[in-house]
């Protein structure tokens, strides 16, 4: 989403901001409290801000954050959506094969502890049929978003 270009003017309008106000490297990081690593690569282009990380920097020094915005292109929204898609799928698979063994768990349990049910095998499909609606519902509430 980002390019090279971008992350390259973003760090000389910070790096030039903090050098035009007489701090250090070490000094900007205390005031916006960052360590030094961080105020490094953000100033040599290795990586992209954050937009909070950004929004301290651009308060410190005194830059319009509007147009550190429109160069990074990042939005304070972006990271979270981002987060939720990416771990979301596993969370989902475990989630549901996890509910799945347990059931399989809990209903041999109570089959083996039951000696008067299923007297027949029609009750015995009921419950299976039961059992696999139950299971459908939860995975269709896991999997619906």
């Amino acid at each position: 989403m980002t390019n090279k270009s971008s992350k390259e003017k973003i760090a000389l309008l910070i790096k030039n901001a903090r050098i035009n106000r007489g701090y250090s490297q070490q000094q900007l990081a205390d005031l916006v409290k960052l360590n030094l690593r961080s105020v490094q690569r953000i100033e040599n282009a290795e990586v992209l801000p954050r937009a909070y990380n950004l929004n301290l920097i651009a308060r410190e020094l005194e830059l319009d954050i509007a147009v550190l915005k429109e160069e990074s292109n990042i939005s304070d929204t972006a990271e979270p959506d981002q987060i939720n898609n990416t771990f979301n799928k596993p969370r989902k698979l475990i989630l549901s094969i996890g509910i799945g063994l347990i059931g399989i768990l809990l209903i041999a349990a109570f089959l083996s502890q039951s000696s008067g049910f299923p007297e027949t095998s029609f009750e015995l499909f009921l419950l299976l049929a039961l059992v696999v609606v139950v299971y459908g519902i939860i995975l269709w509430t896991i999997w619906r978003s």
